[in-house]
């Protein structure tokens, strides 16, 4: 099944599932995937392979939304930028991680979010029910 990049019943094809835009912020989006990381810690592109993978409408919205989680990763401070250690990948780019100390006020906010839009939320999720 493919997404659609409107959200509109007269655009939409039969059996076509459209994925509305997430009520999340993006920051909490991003903490949502560093969280889920096994290291705490992910490179640009695992955080934009999360969120497409949890939100299927990032999978066909405008590239902008790259922009903003690299704006968000940039200038928002629950997050740190983190050099790849020695003889890791050489992969250009750095890690990101959630800074310690803000990760009780992010939990608080996704929570707010969850409690606040539960059915909105749902509805944007691939998969509601993990």
């Amino acid at each position: 099944m493919e997404n659609c990049k409107v959200i509109s019943k007269e655009n939409a094809k039969p059996n076509e599932k459209c994925y509305p835009k997430p009520l999340f912020s993006y920051s909490c989006l991003i903490a949502m995937a560093l969280k889920n990381s096994d290291s705490g810690t992910l490179p640009v592109s695992e955080i934009y392979k999360f969120m497409m993978g949890k939100f299927p409408y990032f999978k066909t919205a405008p590239d902008g939304w790259k922009n903003s989680v690299r704006h968000n990763l940039s200038l928002n401070k629950a997050f740190c930028k983190l050099e790849r250690p020695q003889g890791a990948s050489q992969r250009k780019g750095c890690l990101w991680s959630l800074k310690p100390e803000r990760r009780d006020q992010m939990d608080k906010e996704i929570k707010k979010w969850k409690k606040k839009h539960a059915e909105a939320i749902r509805a944007s999720m691939a998969h509601p029910g993990e």
